[in-house]
């Protein structure tokens, strides 16, 4: 079978980072990310025996009317497109337009879909949604369409696959799919155990010089996702409704293995570990490190944390490994929004982790929530006194986002606060689609603008990074990143 993997093209020509177990953000200082997700899916499918194919269209745009073209001369069998709640109208569109020109069976995947696979197929062309952590329900159905394809000699759409496989179908866990005027939803998948069984990601079929940080002096990077799932119950993340609440890690020699890989076959040194907390398993990270220093890796690195999973000993040997970079969620400077949004973790916690993290010589960047339950005009403020207190290397200020599927979407719409049900406002990066208690979404916004310009504008701050600037690339990188984001929180 020949296969396609899209990320789909902007028709506004925005750039959206987008992964397949997180939510996708607008790009704000020209950061590009890797599809490594539709990646592992190309990787399954190369590994059955298939023609796989990925357009990444937001790395090398594309005009629609050539994609068009280019889908309609390759013949694709089945087209697997990510989508994303902020994207997920744009993605829909261009599922249409292809359905003009195409016969190809036609999915979505990502965490959209997959938090709201019944409205998500409702709402599209869509012939069917890969729910949840898609890589063994991808095996089965492109089994069971190969063997059907053998037997019926003919070339599937949707009509006839229904008409020839509904049954079969139903039988495939994590499956919705349309059947006739009916939808229909299969058992949910099991999580996965055995993490290291799956492919390493199909790199070679991705425009991997596109992606670009400015943190990386805008060289090419790559993700690698060393683990998934996340145990905590954070009422704004949905981590786990695609990769589960319960962590499974890939064994250190296995995540090595894929290091390697991309050192040698893609000559790239700059990685970003993909996963909600690399320090979450404390024996493990260690064990990763050892392997990293063992084999004598030398790659640039960076990755997430939580801020109370690391400790001076940790930090001092992933420094060692090349870490150069940890994020944190710190989200408020107001313990009972932190309580009510269930984030577990006290704020002793963030001024530790970002301390330890600056005596270990890591580069460290906070995260933080403007607009969760409980926010006002003065835990803003405070938040932003927190902010400079605390003093970490880089923030994100984002505004509160109740994606479907989270536990802060239902508190929002049960208490009237949603000002928006238009999927394209659902975006982090200077909209609010909420209002709190006490604050407008105009105040939300003003806010945001106002945290990030009060924190990267002092003079204190523009001299350390003058003084930290080593050379001409680095110093190109930094001021096109802060133009960029001050033309944001300025309004230009």
């Amino acid at each position: 079978m020949n296969v396609l993997f899209l990320n789909p093209p902007s028709l506004k020509n925005e750039i959206f980072m987008k992964e397949i177990g997180r939510c996708g953000r607008k790009s704000v200082a020209g950061e590009l990310w890797p599809q490594t997700g539709l990646a592992y899916l190309a990787a399954i499918a190369i590994q059955l025996g298939h023609k796989a194919k990925i357009i990444d269209a937001m790395a090398t745009p594309i005009p629609l009317h050539s994609l068009l073209e280019l889908i309609r001369k390759e013949n694709f069998d089945l087209i697997i497109a990510h989508t994303s709640t902020p994207t997920f109208n744009n993605d829909k569109k261009i599922v249409s337009e292809i359905k003009k020109v195409s016969n190809a069976i036609i999915g979505f995947t990502g965490t959209h879909t997959t938090v709201l696979p019944e409205d998500s197929l409702k709402q599209s062309e869509a012939d069917f949604i890969l729910i949840g952590e898609a890589e063994l329900t991808l095996k089965e159905l492109l089994l069971l369409l190969n063997t059907l394809k053998a037997e019926k000699n003919t070339v599937f759409d949707s009509q006839n696959l229904v008409s020839y496989a509904s049954d079969q179908l139903k039988q495939i866990n994590g499956l919705a799919f349309k059947s006739n005027n009916e939808i229909i939803s299969t058992t949910p998948r099991e999580i996965y155990p055995d993490l290291d069984s799956f492919p390493f990601p199909a790199r070679e079929l991705l425009p991997n010089e596109k992606y670009i940080m400015p943190f990386f002096n805008r060289k090419p990077f790559v993700t690698i996702i060393p683990g998934r799932g996340c145990p905590y119950k954070c009422t704004f993340c949905r981590a786990g409704k695609v990769w589960g609440a319960k962590p499974r890690f890939r064994t250190p020699p296995n995540v090595i293995a894929e290091i390697k890989e991309v050192i040698s076959k893609f000559n790239i040194r700059n990685i970003v570990f993909m996963t909600d907390a690399l320090t979450l398993k404390r024996d493990w990270t260690i064990a990763l490190i050892n392997e990293i220093i063992k084999d004598n890796l030398k790659f640039r690195w960076i990755c997430n944390s939580r801020v109370d999973s690391v400790d001076i000993e940790m930090l001092k040997l992933m420094k060692k490994a090349g870490c150069e970079l940890i994020s944190y969620g710190v989200e408020s400077a107001d313990q009972s929004i932190l309580n009510n949004a269930k984030k577990n973790i006290k704020l002793e916690d963030s001024i530790k982790a970002i301390k330890l993290t600056r005596q270990a010589g890591i580069i460290s960047l906070a995260y933080f929530i403007i607009g969760l339950p409980g926010e006002t005009e003065e835990t803003i403020k405070e938040t932003i006194r927190f902010a400079k207190q605390i003093n970490p290397d880089y923030v994100n200020f984002h505004i509160a986002t109740p994606f479907p599927g989270t536990e802060f979407y239902e508190y929002a719409k049960n208490n009237n606060l949603l000002i928006s049900d238009n999927w394209d406002d659902y975006e982090e990066e200077g909209s609010a689609v909420i209002r709190t208690e006490t604050m407008t979404p105009e105040q939300l916004v003003k806010y945001q603008k106002y945290a990030m310009n009060s924190f990267y504008l002092r003079p204190k701050y523009i001299l350390k990074e003058l003084i930290s600037i080593k050379s001409p690339s680095d110093l190109f990188a930094k001021l096109r990143a802060g133009i960029n984001v001050i033309k944001k929180n300025i309004g230009l």
